[in-house]
This record gives C-alpha cells, structure tokens and sequence, in this order.
C-alpha cells in the first residue's frame, strides 16, 4: 500500500490539491498545490484580434492610443523577460504564447534582453563585446514574437536595460568609468557621445534585424508598437548625481560641470546651483534639458531607421517627482514603474506616511498624453495581499484612462517546467493568477466606468522646479486619484524653449493647492465618483458593483456583502470574490459568468514550488437567468441550488480551485 505522504506526492505530481480537518483546531487544512506554468486558467483569448499588428501602427492622439485603423486600442500587457527568452524550449514558447493570450494579455514587454546576468542573451559574447548580435538568440525572438502575434499579443522592445560596456566596445575614456573591465552606462550616456554612438548602433542592428519567420525588419513590424530607450536611466532624481566631483569620473565629471555652466550663463541662473543635481531650483531644469536633447538625438535615429512606432525616453521610476516629467512629456507616451511593499487596502491617503502604490502612477500623467505602466507589482516575496494589486491596478487604470498596465513579470526563468517562486515570475504564483483574468476582463471590456470629473494639478515653472512634488508630499495627489482623474499640466518654461505647455482639457477642475484634502477629515474610504467602486481603508475592503463585474476584496471575514446581483457571506480574513459577465450582457442577463476565487497563499517549498492554499468557506449567491451550470474549468458540472432567480453556491466546493464558471 502507498503510505499518505508517497499519495500526497504524486497528487502534487499532477496539479491535483489535498485538502482535510486539522486535528487540533478542525478548521481545513491548507490544501497543497505545485503550481507549474502550463496549469489550466481561464480562456480570455476571445477578447484579443488575431494576429497582433493586422490593425496598422499604434499612434498617440492625445490622451489616446489609436490604431492606424482608426479604433482605439488598450493594452493590457505582462513583462516576459531574463532567462525566459531565450532558454525557454521552442514548443513551450508556442504554448506560453497562448497561456498569455487566455490570461487575458495582449501586449508582451520584451525586457533584460541585453543583461550581462542573462546567459545566453542577445550579444554574440558580451564577454568580449557587446557589438555583435547572437543570431541565436534573435532567433529565439523570432519565435517569441511570431508566436505572441499569432495569437493577438502586440510587442514593446526595450534598447537598453542591462547592457554593460566592455573594453572591446571601444568607448572613449572607458578607464574613467571602468571596473574590472565593465562599465555601467547609466547617467553618463547622456555625456559621452561615444556611448551614444554604441546606443544608436544597437538600435540600428536591433530594430533592423530581419525576423526569419515574417521576413520583417522589427522596425517594420506593426505589431512591434513600443520601443523604450533607456530603461530606468534618468539625471533628474537618480544618476544626476554620477557625475557629481566626488564620485570618481574625472573625464565625464569635466563635461558636466562645463555643460552645467554654460547653460547657467546662457540663462541667467546661478551656476553654483545648476551643477548641484541633488538640489531642486536650477539643476532640474538644467537636467531635463540635458535629457531632452538626448532623448531627441536617440528618437531621431530611431526615426531615420524608419520605426513608426512610439518612443519612450526612459521611466518615471523610483519615486520621481513631478519635477522629472517636462523632458518625457515630448515624447509619445509617459511610462511609469510603481511597485509597493503591499497592495495598499489598509493606506490612509491623508496620511503623509502613508504612500499608495499606484499614486505614483497618477502623478505621473500628463495632460493630453497617452501613459503606460512598465512595471508593477508587489515586493518582498511572498506578501500574503498581493493578489489584490491586480484587481486594484484593472479598476484604477479603466477609472483613470491609464493605456497600458504591464505586470513585472510573467516571467524571467525559462518555461520548460516547475517555476522557483518569485516576484518576477507570475506564470507560477497560483495567488497571483487567480485574479490575472478577471483583472485583464474588467479592464479590456471597460466593465468600470472612467472617472466623471478630471482634476488637473496646475504649477507655475519656480512651483515645479522649487521643491519635490510628489505624493509624499501632496495630500491632494493621495487624496484625488481613487475618487475622479488627475493629470498634471506642463507650464512654460523660459529655460526650456523646447517643452510644450499643456493645458487640461476644457472642464477639469484646476488644483493649485497641493495640501488641500480632498477627503472629509473623519472619512474612512474612498468612493469613485461613478460611485462604481470604493476602497475602506478603516476595514479594509475593496468593492466594484457595475453592470458586468460585482467584487469584493480584502478582509471578508465575518461580514455579509450584498450587491444588486451577489450576496457573499464568507468565512475569509483575506480574500477576493469576483463575478462577471464574459458575454458583454449585464450579469443578471448573461448566459457565460466567471467566478474567480482567491484566498491566501503560503509558500511551503521552494524548490519544486508547493504552495498551500486557505480553501474557500461561505456562500455565494449569483443573480442570473435560470437554465444555467455550475463547472469548474475542467467542464465538470458542480453542484448550486437555483432558488427565486438566485443561484446559491457554496465556496467549499471551490477548495483546489480558482474558478468557476456559470454557464448553459
């Protein structure tokens, strides 16, 4: 006979869960679970246009992205990144590619292509140089892109994230800024035009490389619809500070000081604080001027090239303020990275302490501008919340009109088998994907409304530059962006004769107070004002109650929820709940209704990944045309009573799964 523990093995072996009565308490056990990036999920690739790129070109037309077809186009995206390009096996990359398409995803990152940690990566050696491309891996990424094309997912190629120079790239001064024969180029790159030179030449054999599958350039590919830069290489808030006397780059530290100066007396400013980066007033504005002229000399050979798609210089990253975006805004899109230590149900947005995650983000859209979120997620592995970041991050962006929210990552390890758990890699956290697709659906189908009202912050040019701007330290930024739109104007600069003023469209609402409290003092949560949806921060709770998607979320324990077409009573101290419409009806009309489920998620080994999961307790009725059965995503009927046009379904029936569906 096999004993318990060789069952319980070769359960795991299969996906399959566990679940029993502890001994001591009689509460259910956890239920195990080895999550593998192959296990069954929702099908959400009916909402994706196949193949990716049939449309024509993406383009900004102000706030918006268009397809060259006229329609508008949303992107809801995840990073695919490291190891997982070009390591994962060729007949994964075809089954992956339609994994991220039912997930609800159509739109790939394609990021630390070029990382030295990344073995292979797309240099022939990056050991000996970093000028020749590894046709190997190219082909690789020709897998990768046709394969996601095929089924409806578009690409953002990033030009340089990881990429360290070597002695063989001959760079001038490269002693100045080397170590052991490497050299970093962030910050400098924006002073040596010999690393400018080694930037455009990559773009060129990069975006000019003709894929073997397509016989298209990358540049030419209409699904390819975003090229990123630089990744998180900015002067205004983080590498500024580089080129400073005292951190050891005498040749560079020269042509900064003499840059810095020479703008300071074409202008008029103090030239003691235009060099100083750390400090705000002068620097800033010399910094965002430095940035432009790079980020115009990069565009332009992109151009010449004949990409036709968008550009974004670099990121909003890292806690940047306002100050930072006046030489992003010329570019076709803002691109923001936010990632926080929680998913931010319990933060008081009164409180100057307390930074919501995804503030970052609203302080970061510029009027008239189209925005992208690159990265985001939740840090420090395992976070017990972290599958309420995505189902926050699809009802913020759709209230927002935010365009393309991309997740860090889908993954960065290769695709072959069982994933080590992590924050980069979501293709294996069963917590994380049990709320994936029901994000990506209320998103895409804009099941919540845009905001009514549009808040616009409004700064003179000495407000900008003066002092940091940011939701650290602006009640109104926290205060504003969960209940109505808020954009940031760009004002003119003198200084800066190449930034475009931008005005908030006829109608918003002009902000000029940044300490004003949008929230009455003794509020306990924040409401939309669509009324669609609201978060508690006293209880800790999230709602969304629209025609298409009803949810609760957060601290379920021991309340009852009722909306017009669920009823929740569930025994949960974190979980999520959510129904929706998969058919476009309202839910008490549709015949096809997704039901995701998701509790907490503890890690229990590593290395293969078993997770244990808190199994569903409570009731959940469902209002919904008669005639309809309960499954699970395996077709397998469950059982529900129908009573009064109610059904009632118990959620200990959903113990080793994530869904279910209604449906005839």
């Amino acid at each position: 006979m096999l004993s318990l523990k060789k069952l319980l093995w070769i359960l795991l072996a299969f996906g399959l869960t566990t679940a029993g009565v502890h001994a001591q308490t009689g509460q259910p056990e956890w239920p195990l679970r080895q999550q593998k990036p192959y296990s069954l999920v929702p099908d959400l690739s009916f909402l994706n246009e196949k193949p990716a790129g049939a449309k024509g070109r993406v383009s900004a037309e102000g706030d918006k992205l268009i397809f060259e077809d006229g329609t508008a186009a949303r992107f809801w995206g995840a990073n695919l990144q490291a190891n997982a390009l070009f390591s994962t096996k060729p007949a994964h990359i075809k089954l992956q590619a339609k994994r991220l398409a039912a997930l609800g995803f159509n739109l790939v990152r394609i990021h630390h292509h070029d990382s030295t940690w990344v073995r292979p990566n797309v240099f022939k050696d990056h050991t000996q140089s970093t000028r020749h491309l590894n046709l190997a891996s190219m082909r690789t990424l020709d897998l990768w892109i046709e394969a996601l094309k095929a089924d409806g997912i578009y690409i953002w190629l990033d030009m340089q994230v990881g990429r360290r120079l070597v002695t063989n790239d001959n760079v001038d001064a490269f002693d100045d800024f080397a170590k052991n024969g490497i050299g970093w180029l962030h910050g400098l790159s924006y002073f040596s035009p010999s690393i400018q030179n080694l930037m455009k030449e990559f773009q060129g054999a990069y975006l000019g490389y003709e894929n073997h599958l397509s016989g298209l350039r990358y540049a030419d590919d209409p699904a390819v619809i975003a090229v990123l830069l630089t990744n998180e290489n900015d002067l205004t808030h983080h590498y500024g500070n580089r080129l400073l006397p005292d951190k050891g780059y005498p040749h560079h530290m020269e042509i900064y000081l003499s840059a810095a100066q020479s703008f300071a007396q074409e202008h008029g400013l103090s030239k003691w604080q235009t060099w100083r980066s750390w400090e705000y007033g002068p620097s800033k504005i010399f910094l965002n001027d430095v940035e432009h002229h790079f980020f115009s000399g990069m565009s332009g050979d992109l151009r010449q090239l004949g990409y036709e798609g968008l550009i974004i210089p670099t990121n909003m990253w890292g806690k940047m303020p306002v100050s930072s975006l006046p030489s992003l805004s010329m570019a076709s899109m803002i691109d923001v990275h936010s990632y926080g230590e929680a998913a931010g149900l319990s933060i008081n947005p009164t409180k100057i302490e307390q930074v919501d995650v995804l503030s970052w983000v609203a302080s970061s859209h510029v009027t008239n501008m189209p925005i992208s979120i690159s990265e985001w997620n939740v840090l420090r592995f395992p976070t017990l919340d972290r599958f309420l970041l995505p189902l926050r991050m699809a009802t913020l962006a759709a209230h927002q009109g935010w365009d393309a929210p991309i997740i860090y990552g889908y993954a960065q390890q290769p695709l072959n088998g069982a994933l080590i758990p992590s924050n980069w890699d979501v293709a294996g956290d069963p917590s994380m994907l049990s709320v994936l697709p029901a994000s990506a659906l209320m998103y895409r189908r804009q099941h919540v409304r845009p905001a009514e009202k549009t808040y616009a912050l409004r700064l003179s040019a000495e407000q900008l530059f003066r002092a940091e701007i940011s939701p650290k330290t602006s009640t109104a930024i926290r205060t504003l962006f969960e209940q109505s739109a808020l954009v940031i104007e760009m004002p003119t600069v003198p200084e800066l004769p190449w930034l475009r003023p931008r005005k908030a469209p006829p109608g918003s609402i002009i902000v000029n107070d940044l300490d004003r409290n949008f929230l009455d003092p003794d509020a306990h949560e924040v409401i939309a004002d669509t009324g669609e949806f609201l978060r508690n921060f006293k209880d800790e709770i999230m709602r969304v109650s629209t025609d298409q998607t009803q949810l609760f979320a957060g601290r379920l324990a021991g309340q009852v929820f009722d909306l017009e077409n669920i009823y929740l009573h569930a025994d949960l101290p974190l979980a999520a709940v959510a129904v929706q419409s998969l058919d476009g009806q309202k839910i008490e009309n549709s015949r096809e209704i997704l039901i995701s489920l998701s509790t907490r998620t503890r890690l229990e080994k590593e290395r293969p990944a078993i997770f244990a999961i808190e199994p569903a307790q409570g009731e959940l009725r469902v209002k919904a045309v008669p005639g309809l059965t309960l499954r699970n995503l395996r077709g397998n009927p469950l059982p529900a009573v129908f009573d009064a046009g109610w059904y009632r379904i118990d959620l200990g029936i959903a113990s080793d799964q994530n869904w279910l569906k209604l449906a005839e």
